[in-house]
């Protein structure tokens, strides 16, 4: 017998009752046989639709059939046995709502027999579809016995993974701006001598088709409307560590959102969808909740004139106008940053509603220049400490007076205050 109960391959030469075993079936019918719903779809060798006698490689079909997918009606092509959901973007959208066609359609994709698994029927909760195409017979579509050489019995689902949410939601800190790694890539834990791939399935994958997201949220501006956006992640390329493509991608929204987000591939190498652009769905929708947590950036300490460095409530006057102090500016897991000269700045209050902003300068514990530093990447509890000195805090003619000393930096663009400040006499 050429059946390997524990690899699930059979072997050449090939018998019926091979396949009967195989497939837990007791039809010697090859025709029977050849379209049981118990032949495994992700194996790489099985009965297709494909003319003439057996080929050492007969993969896939050898023409494109066309087909429907049973619940969201995806427009789909039969590769490998089973439907594979491709359409142009022009077709999406018209049937699927526009700017939010990959989002929209894909809500139900998990219950549609798509890449080879049963799927449902609108309205109908009893009814199974079978995902599985076999041959029909006839000289265009013959029954072949040795088209279960080299079959698996034991071949596992290697539909796309990626790192994005599928049908659940998760939260993701962000600090500065809404950051995710995208990275598309196949199952390590899947061999591909006997087992279909997704590079079998589509095979010039890595030659001509890019990874997408879409994203939905609810716009800030009017609670009725909703907003979609496209994000072109990069190229697919031949798998390096299983890995076809990753990136880290920066969403240009603002502010603590919810989205919802969904991968989808294009057959375009650049940034651009056009109306006859083919696209594959790939996975179900997922969400992501991002969160904002500041940098956590405080004055240490103080000194002016010949005093030490001490606590902000425990120094007493500034003196000519200068002081240096220590930032302690925490690190954050998401992002680096940069202190150079004009990072800080004083902001002092006094006489008659003056207000005066003195630069900060890189320095060290001395007053000395320094080079800019940069913060790593790290965990929130750790830290950096950098001296910035600060030169004409104050105008001239005020001395004696009482100044409220407080500090800002600059962060994407603003002016943050920095805790703490003081109360100082202007000496």
């Amino acid at each position: 017998m050429s059946y390997n109960s524990e690899t699930g391959i059979i072997s050449a030469p090939v018998s019926i009752d091979d396949v009967k075993r195989a497939l837990g079936e007791s039809s010697n019918d090859l025709a029977t046989l050849c379209k049981s719903e118990n032949i495994n779809i992700w194996s790489r060798y099985k009965p297709i639709s494909c003319k003439g006698d057996f080929k050492e490689y007969p993969i896939r079909e050898d023409s494109d059939e066309k087909a429907t997918s049973s619940y969201n009606n995806y427009a789909c092509v039969v590769r490998c046995g089973m439907n594979i959901p491709i359409d142009t973007y022009k077709n999406l959208r018209y049937n699927y709502g526009g700017e939010g066609f990959a989002i929209n359609a894909c809500e139900f994709f998990y219950v549609d027999n798509v890449y080879g698994a049963n799927g449902g029927i609108h309205d109908n909760t009893t009814t199974s579809v079978s995902g599985k195409h076999f041959p029909k017979g006839g000289a265009n579509s013959p029954y072949r016995l040795s088209d279960f050489r080299n079959y698996n019995s034991k071949a596992k689902s290697n539909i796309f993974l990626t790192s994005l949410p599928i049908l659940t939601s998760v939260e993701i800190y962000y600090s500065s701006t809404h950051k995710l790694n995208c990275v598309l890539y196949m199952n390590a834990n899947v061999g591909t001598n006997t087992n279909l791939t997704m590079d079998d399935i589509i095979p010039d994958l890595s030659l001509a088709w890019s990874l997408w997201v879409q994203i939905r949220y609810e716009s800030p501006y009017n609670v009725n409307d909703t907003i979609y956006k496209n994000y072109y992640v990069g190229n697919c390329k031949k798998p390096t560590d299983f890995v076809y493509v990753s990136k880290e991608i920066t969403f240009d929204i603002t502010g603590d959102k919810k989205i919802d987000i969904v991968p989808f591939l294009a057959d375009v190498r650049n940034g651009y969808l056009y109306d006859n652009s083919k696209i594959i769905f790939i996975s179900p929708p997922g969400s992501i909740y991002f969160s904002y947590y500041p940098r956590q950036i405080n004055m240490e300490r103080i000194k002016s004139g010949s005093s030490d460095f001490v606590y902000f409530s425990e120094l007493r006057e500034l003196v000519g106008g200068t002081c240096i102090c220590i930032a302690r500016i925490h690190k954050l897991p998401d992002a680096t940053f940069t202190i150079k000269d004009g990072t800080f700045r004083s902001v002092c209050g006094y006489g008659n509603n003056k207000i005066t902003y003195g630069r900060g300068y890189m320095s060290n514990s001395s007053g000395q220049g320094a080079y800019s530093v940069t913060v790593p990447k790290g965990d929130r509890t750790d830290y950096v400490d950098v001296y910035i000195r600060f030169d004409n805090v104050y105008e001239g003619g005020y001395y004696g007076q009482m100044c409220q000393l407080s500090f800002e930096i600059n962060i994407d663009g603003e002016w943050k205050q920095v805790p703490p400040g003081g109360t100082y006499i202007m000496h």
